[in-house]
């Protein structure tokens, strides 16, 4: 039977806690183990998990201060050794179908490249009701994709080894500056699409629950709307270029696709380098039609130095 860590940030997350841990631990022929990484809640949080901890031996709490998600989130995937098959995120509010897991290791198992899986999802409100399934057709899981707009939810990821190995490598981490501008997931995937692979299961074995308290969630906002809160928010701005950028320098000797390593350059580099510039705005196929945005927005913010 494999082994598998699941990690979870929790902050606040009193509410659907329980049902959300018994549904990991109903998990279905996997070995498993829960770290739950409690970021500063200041509800009821811990004397949940304390329960859970007299009844359970796979279960480890770790307390510390309010650091964010996505840098939560990430201190945990550095603290996890390399002792397990398998590694995984979990969300405080979901709801796992007993086979969640298992699925994804079957779909794993044979691959000896870093890898990355990801699953659709079944939306359900705060009462459990179903709303329906998040994504219709198949997700696009190229790394073009997952800079400008990813689609493939944290909580539905489950990487092996290999990947494990690369990222948790203390010289290939992400800056606190880009957790700033992009949470846990994109990095997670974006170094699966450049340096390994990224598999999308259409099917879904897990209810992503709806709800106002959501950290993460599908809200949809209007692109003038999040063009207004990046311009305001110096933190929230070039999140591809950065994101580009750091996937360029730390990961450059593991890209075996030259064209690949040519368009991260571009895009992470533009900003220093007139040529580059001028290239990326040649080049707008690249990452304008992953995001929708006018020929007027595209050369505004590189213009700009805003994409």
């Amino acid at each position: 039977m494999k082994s598998i860590v699941v990690l979870m940030s929790l902050y606040n997350g009193a509410k659907y806690l329980e049902e959300q841990i018994d549904s990991i631990l109903k998990q279905e022929n996997v070995n498993l183990t829960l770290v739950i990484r409690n970021d500063g809640s200041k509800d009821n949080s811990n004397e949940i998990i304390s329960k859970y901890l007299e009844k359970y031996n796979n279960i480890k709490l770790i307390d510390e201060e309010n650091i964010g998600l996505a840098r939560s989130f990430m201190k945990l995937l550095y603290s996890a050794k390399l002792d397990y098959d398998y590694y995984c995120f979990a969300d405080q509010d979901d709801v796992w179908l007993p086979n969640k897991l298992y699925e994804a290791i079957i779909k794993l198992e044979n691959k000896q490249i870093p890898t990355l899986y990801a699953s659709n999802q079944s939306l359900v409100d705060s009462n459990l009701v179903d709303i329906g399934i998040r994504y219709k057709d198949n997700v696009d899981v190229t790394y073009k994709q997952i800079i400008s707009n990813n689609k493939i939810a944290g909580c539905t990821f489950v990487w092996n080894k290999k990947l494990q190995e690369i990222l948790s490598n203390e010289k290939r981490r992400p800056s606190d500056e880009l957790l700033k501008k992009r949470i846990h997931d994109v990095w997670v995937a974006a170094v699966a699409s450049v340096a390994g692979e990224i598999i999308y299961d259409s099917n879904s074995y897990i209810r992503y629950r709806q709800h106002q308290n959501n950290v993460v969630g599908v809200k949809k906002q209007s692109r003038i709307k999040t063009f207004i809160k990046k311009y305001k928010n110096k933190d929230l701005r070039c999140g591809r270029s950065t994101l580009a950028k750091e996937l360029y320098f730390k990961y450059n000797d593991l890209i075996i696709n030259e064209e690949i390593k040519n368009e991260l350059n571009i895009l992470g580099n533009y900003q220093d380098n007139r040529k580059l510039k001028k290239e990326l705005l040649k080049r707008k196929d690249i990452y304008k039609v992953y995001n929708n945005e006018s020929n007027f927005e595209f050369k505004f913010k590189v213009n700009r130095k805003l994409f």
